[in-house]
């Protein structure tokens, strides 16, 4: 009998260690990979800092993290405990194989490499689609949510962050607005299905531009032909959009990327068109933060600052 017993505790044992060992598995699967490991991946690599975000914010802590300036929820990687290995652009290959992660994640910027790293380690490509923002926030980061077993904080985070952008749009309701990028003096309309012009479907603001023509075109070169016609055509498109009187100047100001120096709040009201504008003259211009929303991106705690950040702009 005390055999018998004995046989069968090894063999639930047994049976135990194999379900552990099969529950250890991690898969994360996306509609065009599906990367597959032995156990949950212990150093990782991140060079997208919507999918740092997003990750940070899981409570999922990168190793390896691309060498940039790191601010907002973010800020703690700047510590050197964290290996920085290459630019958000380009991974150092060379210092990735040194340093063997399980998992690698790229997207946005440095989507491009996602070949040359797959030799290196299981890469995952989780770009960014912000052409349809939030659904695409809440399928990239489920994904990853399932991954690594973290489908209730994600739940909750997301239950958040739809709540805070019902409290935005119900501010925005019936108001119109104009995203502007800018470069310099250089004030660039973006509509709704530009690079910045998610900002109308995050926010609830009407645009006041027709949607634009895609192209695969190149930039042109500074001062070749191509882009003074550029320039005079982006010209029109802001008097044009000026002259339908927007609610808010929303500005994403290039310049102040990485050193948070606003020269356009100064050069907004010397400008010959913007200057004349209600929304200038009367204060209602809202200048978001240039990290956050140029370099950051579509990461989940990210997408609550930046609706945060609107918010508090239309409540000034």
């Amino acid at each position: 009998m005390k055999t018998k017993v004995l046989f069968l505790s090894a063999i639930l044992a047994s049976v135990t260690l194999n379900s552990v060992a099969h529950s250890a598995v991690f898969n994360l699967a996306t509609e065009k990979q599906n990367i597959e490991l032995k156990q949950s991946p212990k150093k990782i690599a991140v060079y997208d800092l919507s999918i740092l975000d997003t990750l940070n914010a899981l409570n999922i802590q990168a190793q390896i993290v691309p060498k940039t300036t790191f601010t907002g929820n973010l800020v703690q990687y700047n510590q050197d405990q964290f290996v920085k290995a290459g630019s958000l652009f380009e991974p150092d290959l060379a210092q990735l194989k040194q340093l063997k992660p399980d998992l690698i994640f790229v997207g946005g910027r440095s989507a491009k490499t996602l070949q040359s790293l797959q030799p290196i380690a299981a890469t995952v490509d989780l770009s960014p689609q912000t052409e349809h923002y939030m659904s695409d926030l809440k399928n990239r980061t489920l994904t990853l949510a399932k991954a690594f077993k973290r489908e209730d904080m994600a739940a909750k985070k997301l239950k958040d962050l739809d709540q805070l952008q019902l409290k935005v749009k119900e501010q925005t309701a019936n108001k119109s607005a104009v995203m502007l990028f800018a470069v310099g003096d250089n004030y660039m309309p973006h509509a709704a299905n530009n690079r910045f012009g998610f900002i109308h479907e995050l926010s609830g603001f009407k645009s006041v531009l027709p949607l634009t023509e895609k192209t695969d075109t190149a930039r042109p070169e500074a001062g070749s032909a191509e882009a003074l016609a550029a320039e005079k055509k982006n010209a029109e498109l802001l008097k044009s959009a000026i002259q339908q009187n927007p609610d808010y100047v929303i500005v994403l100001d290039r310049g102040a990327v990485n050193t948070q120096k606003y020269a356009t709040k100064q050069g907004i009201k010397t400008h010959p068109v913007l200057g004349q504008s209600q929304a200038v003259i009367q204060n209602r211009v809202i200048f978001v933060n240039a990290d956050a929303w140029y370099i950051t991106g579509a990461g989940l705690d990210n997408t609550a600052f930046m609706l945060k950040e609107i918010a508090a702009g239309i409540s000034k």
